[in-house]
């Protein structure tokens, strides 16, 4: 295989990952270590001064106020504000690295990658599928977009608030829902919708819902452990069947893992295969109080990206040998 052929993931080892690292991401670490550098000692100075403002602005509400509660809020309040514009220089400066560094990774497997999105792929999809829950605002971010065996994907984080409002009118926002969203599109398309969710337990009695006005009916799985774990609807009980096999469930229970996430559930409808799981910050850049040119920080970056692409490759697998209705 060339430097120029893209690489693939599914078949990650030390060999693929050393060539990866030496030839893609160690040099973009190196020629981002003197930004590093410099952004430390912006925050360094900039704690610096922050923190003798935070001393003086308590000592300052102490002798007017003479209440050492209120000395104490303004010292909170003053240094909350301090350390936010003291870290700014090494926010931007991760932004600029994690841009690049998941622009190279992505180069390298022949796909794509923007920081920011801002129409996600198929989200409403999922919405309308109860995929992710109800919210009031939204924001994304780190799109991974490319083709693996002949099927497209898209790969993207979301962060869904709810507002919650108080008796005296006061708004504040509450985390509903923080991971990642796949939509994965087939070459050929599904019969019906099948759609898997977590074990909601008594509440399976309100039924699965519907799709495009056709009822989803409870699908049972052969094997009991996944039966106590998911729950599964479906308008074509036999498709529901071939997809959900324990197989397909163990590599979800994967995905899952290599995300550090949980909860996840999706959707096979039309062409695509939806996914959503709930899981951390992915793809970050980690301690930038480190050095940068260090393989272990690409390896977890790396193995992130690679865990999403094995269990792709799989679901392609499996859908390539799915017999012709």
């Amino acid at each position: 295989m060339s430097d120029a052929d893209p690489l693939d993931l599914a078949r990650l080892d030390d060999s693929m990952f050393d060539r990866l690292y030496k030839s893609r991401i160690e040099p973009c670490f190196a020629e981002n270590e003197s930004h590093r550098v410099l952004a430390v000692a912006q925050f360094k100075q900039r704690a610096l001064i922050g923190c003798v403002g935070t001393i003086a602005s308590a000592a300052l509400a102490g002798v007017i106020a003479r209440d050492g509660q209120v000395a104490l809020v303004i010292a909170l309040m003053v240094g909350v504000v301090a350390g936010i514009i003291a870290y700014q220089p090494l926010a931007t400066m991760g932004r600029k690295l994690k841009q690049e560094y998941c622009s190279a990774i992505a180069a390298a497997m022949g796909a794509r990658y923007s920081i920011g999105v801002a129409e996600p792929p198929a989200f409403a999809r999922m919405r309308a599928l109860s995929l992710v829950p109800a919210f009031s605002r939204s924001s994304f971010e780190d799109c991974f977009s490319g083709a693996h065996k002949g099927a497209s994907y898209e790969l993207y984080e979301a962060h869904l608030e709810q507002r919650h409002s108080d008796s005296k009118g006061r708004t504040r926002y509450s985390t509903v829902f923080r991971g990642q969203l796949l939509k994965l599109h087939f070459p050929r398309e599904f019969l019906g919708t099948t759609i898997v969710r977590r074990d909601a337990g008594v509440f399976n009695a309100f039924g699965g819902g519907s799709s495009n006005g056709v009822k989803l009916e409870r699908v049972r799985l052969v094997d009991s452990t996944f039966e106590r774990i998911f729950e599964v609807w479906g308008t074509d009980q036999v498709e529901a069947r071939y997809l959900v096999h324990p197989v397909m469930m163990e590599r979800l229970m994967d995905l899952e893992k290599a995300l550090n996430g949980k909860r996840i559930r999706c959707a096979f409808e039309s062409g695509d295969l939806l996914i959503a799981v709930e899981g951390g910050d992915l793809f970050e850049p980690g301690d930038l109080f480190k050095p940068l040119v260090d393989p272990t920080r690409a390896r977890r970056i790396v193995n992130e990206v690679a865990g999403v692409v094995k269990v792709m490759d799989h679901v392609l697998t499996a859908q390539a040998q799915r017999p012709v209705a």
